[in-house]
């Protein structure tokens, strides 16, 4: 966020409580109370949904597609790395000529230095996507998604020789705190265009077509070598490539792709 300018959130904010000052001066009693608490409930359901849905963008800038006009997308890898798939996935990518992004967990980085290494070594991009990945990362204080946050960026820079500078928020949920968090520690937070929803779905097919109907110039693609079968990965990524191919697009690594605009 640049500096000197307020989030929707920060606007929220303001818009509810001049809206609950107005009700309280201007209508009579009960009617103002049952007004001013109709504008909080409101108030705390946008929240709710802004955290939920980095696309509205809520508590600060999330980059979830990239403005371009060339047929290009930044395919994206979440949880890795995962040794039971991330060698099969690089193989695959390796044979179709294709970089992609991997948000990598710190803890999984310590635990497959190796592999990190050969993502890096085979020309793909690593990313921040916490240390832990704790599906309670939304209510860590400050000072715990500093140590958890930074704990990532610590691995990743001691494994991989490189500091990344694009976070991920396990699930993407986001709140002011982990604004405050990147901006210390210099990451952007990404989103995406479009989920696979592949840790839901089984079926490659379903997957792909989930992901082609909302392709566009720029889109930031999700899917997951981290806790996934080599049996649902390897088929999705395949036909997706090929479906990609077939439609004039190419997957690129997402800091490429974000250079073009």
């Amino acid at each position: 966020m640049r500096r000197g300018t307020l989030s929707r959130f920060h606007w929220l904010n303001a818009l509810t409580f001049v809206l609950c000052v107005a009700a309280l001066v201007l209508l009579p009693r009960p009617a103002a109370w049952c007004v001013a608490g109709t504008v909080l409930c409101v108030h705390l359901a946008v929240v709710a949904l802004g955290v939920t849905f980095p696309q509205w963008q809520m508590f600060g800038p999330i980059l979830c597609r990239v403005r371009t006009e060339r047929n290009a997308v930044a395919l994206t890898f979440d949880d890795g790395p995962d040794p039971a798939v991330t060698p099969a996935l690089l193989d695959l990518l390796k044979q179709r000529g294709v970089s992609a992004t991997f948000f990598c967990t710190g803890q999984r980085v310590d635990e497959h230095p190796a592999l990190v290494r050969r993502i890096v070594n085979e020309g793909h991009l690593l990313g921040n996507h916490s240390f832990a990945h704790s599906h309670w990362t939304n209510f860590f204080t400050v000072r715990r998604l500093r140590e958890d946050v930074g704990r990532a960026q610590e691995a990743i820079a001691r494994v991989a020789g490189c500091r990344p500078t694009l976070f991920r928020p396990p699930v993407g949920l986001t709140n002011p705190r982990v604004f405050r968090v990147v901006k210390e520690l210099r990451l952007q937070v990404v989103g995406w265009t479009v989920r696979g929803l592949d840790t839901r779905h089984g079926k490659p097919e379903a997957i792909v077509e989930r992901i082609v109907r909302r392709l566009r110039p720029g889109a930031i693609l999700v899917l997951h070598d981290g806790g996934m079968p080599c049996s649902i990965v390897l088929p999705t990524v395949d036909l997706l490539l090929a479906e990609l191919q077939r439609r004039g697009y190419r997957a690129e690594r997402l800091d490429r792709l974000m250079e073009t605009t």
